[in-house]
């Protein structure tokens, strides 16, 4: 039996839209990427990864797996993060030294995985640190939207968007003229956020909001003009992001039901952990017929099995920090046990979009994996070799080994000059 030593880890962390956090898992000369989703203190880790995982054997990686989360117990969820990416890159690295793609070795059964755009239908477009902060990247004068429109200063306090008011973008007009230019680029699926201001808002509270009839009323105008300009062909779906308290999301969900939502995500509990909230979350699902989507803050399997109670019929586990191919694969399989939709959540770079795309070609009640980067002007330019990863509303999984791509280096370096991986 061939081994596969491991020689060197290396972590870089770089401020997209949102940080990417990338780790390389060295073998000699061959290596493998991986990618943890955003979150403190990344980079701090290499060090402990480099004594933990230097001169152990990459194909065993449940081994390296348990060693790291046996070392880091009492170090909170960043751990899952990290470990993450190093599972990725272990993958990835062991697809590479057999030269076999790492949608095969899963034994996947689709090489076209479909993608909706996380859309926004205002001009504006957050650029937030890992503790959700806003930050000024250098690479925003690129971008195709109005800088002086970017998202108000956050107040971790107050919350991400309590001071924005009601304007324009947020007209339901402009969600129609959005959704349609989505689906005329070849996507049949597309999400909105709909905890948005309301004309009729004055304050938007952090946790456990409450809307009136006008408000609801409002919101429902908004969904209405989406399905009316992109028809019913195409999937509709709407994040609320854990805003409101149990009773508006009830009302509001029952109003939205005439327009066949593909699915209602994060209705309730306010950034609160969703393990200690499940009795809420079935009061919705109880009552309400749209699908309730939740998951992309769970981390492992063993939390999603804790969901099943609850009957969200849409889990969205985010596979950069849930615990990355091999807990994806675990996640996907009770899914499909319980015959339960599987949609990721997806916020990175082209390295976490396609570790999910792997495992999704393997899992068995897949849906649709979210693309959160549409307008980013560099997301696909910093992989090699060049190719087009989301062709009309498609990753496209190719027979190039691991992971099917690398990280282009001159172009990190030319967007991030102190990237080093």
């Amino acid at each position: 039996m061939p081994e596969l030593r491991i020689s060197d880890v290396r972590v870089s962390v770089v401020q997209a839209n949102f940080e990417w956090g990338f780790v390389k898992v060295y073998a000699g000369e061959l290596y493998g990427v991986g990618e943890a989703s955003n979150a403190p203190g990344l980079k701090a880790m290499e060090p402990y990864l480099r004594r933990l995982l230097v001169g152990e054997d990459a194909f065993r990686v449940r081994r390296i797996l348990e060693k790291l989360r046996y070392a880091f117990a009492y170090s909170g969820t960043t751990v899952w993060h990290v470990i993450s990416a190093v599972d990725i890159a272990l993958h990835d690295l062991i697809g590479k030294y057999l030269n076999v793609p790492l949608w095969r070795l899963l034994g996947g059964d689709r090489d076209r995985i479909r993608v909706y755009v996380d859309a926004h239908a205002s001009k504006s477009m957050e650029v937030v640190d890992a503790a959700l902060l806003e930050v000024e990247a250098p690479w925003v004068r690129q971008a195709r939207f109005e800088t002086e429109r970017m998202v108000v200063k956050n107040e971790p306090m107050v919350g991400r968007v309590s001071t924005q008011r009601w304007n324009e973008d947020y007209a339901p007009e402009n969600y129609a003229k959005r959704a349609k230019e989505i689906v005329n680029e070849g996507f049949n699926a597309v999400k909105f956020d709909l905890d948005i201001p309301t004309p009729y808002l004055k304050d938007y509270n952090v946790r456990s909001e409450q809307l009136s009839l006008r408000d609801i009323d409002y919101l429902v105008s908004v969904v209405r003009a989406v399905r009316d300009a992109v028809g019913d062909d195409v999937d509709i779906m709407f994040d609320l992001h854990w805003r409101f308290d149990v009773n508006t999301a009830i009302k509001l969900c029952k109003a939205l039901e005439p327009y066949r939502l593909r699915w209602l995500e994060d209705p309730t509990p306010a950034l609160t952990s969703l393990t200690t909230n499940l009795e809420e979350l079935e009061l919705i699902t109880r009552n309400c017929s749209i699908p309730i989507a939740s998951g992309e803050n769970m981390y492992g399997y063993y939390q999603f099995k804790d969901m099943l109670k609850a009957g969200i019929r849409v889990w969205t586990p985010d596979l950069a920090k849930a615990g990355g191919i091999t807990e994806g694969l675990r996640i996907s399989d009770l899914a499909y046990l319980y015959d339960i939709e599987i949609s990721p959540h997806n916020i990175g770079s082209p390295i976490a979009t396609l570790a999910a795309a792997n495992v999704m070609s393997a899992a068995g009640t897949f849906g649709v994996l979210e693309w959160h980067a549409h307008d980013l002007p560099f997301w696909g330019d910093i992989i090699k070799p060049k190719r087009r990863i989301i062709d009309k509303g498609f990753v496209v999984l190719t027979e190039d080994p691991g992971l099917g791509v690398n990280l282009d280096e001159d172009v990190m370096k030319r967007l991030w000059p102190n990237f080093e991986l």
